[in-house]
């Protein structure tokens, strides 16, 4: 399609179809550096899943935990130790817990819960609880 096709087009009537939380498969992993404004953070766990309503696979950067009776979303930020393994009781050691399996590598082939991060969200994220 060309560029000036693009610039010509109207707002359709129809909404992005929202997919609802279900168990996903875990068919590949990707770890990204991230940084903003010069500032460099911990890499981010990015995993690869096949959700049983999508053809494609989807991409999925956040678990839900629950903590004091409430729930939070974060990031699967991977925070290592002073030894230089995964830091206990970061998000990334949450996910390997709720999996039951002991690093990212064994994720791949899990099947995970999924939630709505929030009702004004539409994403999914990982139901760590």
């Amino acid at each position: 399609m060309e560029q000036q096709d693009l610039l010509n087009k109207k707002v359709g009537t129809k909404e992005m179809a929202k997919l609802e939380a279900k168990e996903v498969e875990v068919q590949g992993l990707r770890v990204d550096d991230k940084s903003k404004e010069g500032k460099k953070y911990a890499p981010l766990l990015v995993l690869i899943c096949k959700h049983p309503d999508k053809e494609q696979t989807i991409e999925i950067t956040k678990i839900k935990l629950l903590q004091d009776e409430k729930t939070r979303v974060v990031g699967l930020w991977v925070q290592e130790d002073s030894e230089g393994n995964i830091q206990k009781g970061c998000s990334v050691h949450k996910l390997l817990e709720t999996a039951k399996v002991g690093s990212p590598s064994e994720l791949e082939g899990k099947k995970l819960p999924t939630i709505k991060q929030s009702d004004e969200s539409a994403y999914l994220c990982i139901k760590g609880y």
